[in-house]
């Protein structure tokens, strides 16, 4: 597995992590699956593994604790986060938990524990675009990142990052200079690339890690979901980050996914390999099978350049 710079944080990550969103019992995974999921990442070379307190209240911290847990063969790094607070052992706090100090260092705390680490190498605040955190925009300024930069200097956290779903925001946070590694979902795939716009010249100009979160765009880019776009187009209603727009660019995705003869998963893991910029992309396997086959387009390389440039073409339209 290759790995690539986790920008100014100097760490080296395997360029497709691991994301433990999906392998709880929140989406009907069992735990030995979930378990042998990180066996197999592990031993395909795998070194990044991302999770989170809401990831199944607290179990995919607790299931990738136990299935890191003795293994010293290299450096592991883990990334996880601060938001959610209604699905974390400080949920009987409310939304006072946002700007509360002891709240905020009492979840990294029992992420450490559950996680049976000493230390976590990136905490991200999770979604930062939420009003609860009272963030300045334009500073940072705020209870929670003072608090992780407290815990950074005491060695308790590596680095800091941001992990959410408004582009303007992780940008401008990026921007301010204080923060080292940025996740973004779903705004960087076959279909959509509003990322390379503001993010990933920000993240470059401020030396600031890229990991991309949700590369087969909930399942449309996995493959061809032609029916759920047709619901989609009947009636006029739209999950997030779908609109007509990009109904179009997956109709012309799935068509030139024929016409090369690659499947949807191996051609949008290839492209976001393309780009040098990217740290890390971590889909979120349910299955072992699944990861198997992630690293199997992984070991392909990036596309082609006029490949790449024709999916570009494609997100412009």
């Amino acid at each position: 597995m290759a790995e690539r710079r986790l920008g100014r944080t100097g760490l080296q990550v395997s360029e497709v992590g691991c994301g433990g969103f999906q392998f709880t019992g929140e989406f009907g995974v069992p735990k030995q699956e979930a378990l042998e999921i990180i066996q197999a990442a592990l031993d395909a070379g795998i070194n990044y593994f991302d999770t989170a307190p809401m990831y199944g209240f607290g179990e995919s911290e607790e299931l990738l604790g136990r299935g890191l847990s003795g293994f010293d063969k290299r450096p592991v790094v883990v990334s996880g986060k601060v938001g959610w607070l209604d699905r974390t052992v400080v949920r009987a706090a409310g939304d006072d938990a946002y700007t509360d100090r002891q709240a905020i260092v009492r979840i990294v705390e029992h992420s450490l524990w559950l996680l049976r680490r000493d230390k976590l190498d990136v905490v991200m605040i999770h979604e930062p675009e939420w009003a609860q955190w009272k963030i300045d925009g334009s500073t940072g300024d705020s209870v929670v990142l003072s608090t992780l930069e407290d815990l950074k200097k005491a060695g308790i956290v590596g680095a800091i990052g941001v992990g959410g779903q408004d582009l303007a925001v992780n940008t401008a946070l990026v921007e301010t200079g204080r923060i080292d590694v940025v996740l973004t979902f779903m705004h960087y795939d076959l279909a959509v690339q509003d990322a390379r716009d503001a993010l990933l010249p920000a993240a470059e100009r401020h030396d600031v890690g890229v990991i991309l979160g949700g590369p087969y765009r909930q399942g449309a880019l996995a493959s061809k979901a032609t029916d759920r776009i047709a619901e989609m187009r009947k009636t006029g209603v739209y999950p997030w980050g779908f609109d007509e727009r990009v109904l179009n660019r997956l109709d012309a995705i799935y068509a030139l996914s024929d016409r090369v003869g690659m499947s949807l998963p191996e051609l949008g893991l290839r492209y976001l390999l393309s780009d040098a910029r990217v740290s890390s992309i971590i889909p979120g396997p349910r299955k072992v099978d699944e990861l198997h086959k992630n690293l199997e387009y992984a070991s392909k390389g990036p596309l082609e350049p006029e490949l790449v440039a024709e999916i570009d073409r494609i997100g412009r339209t």
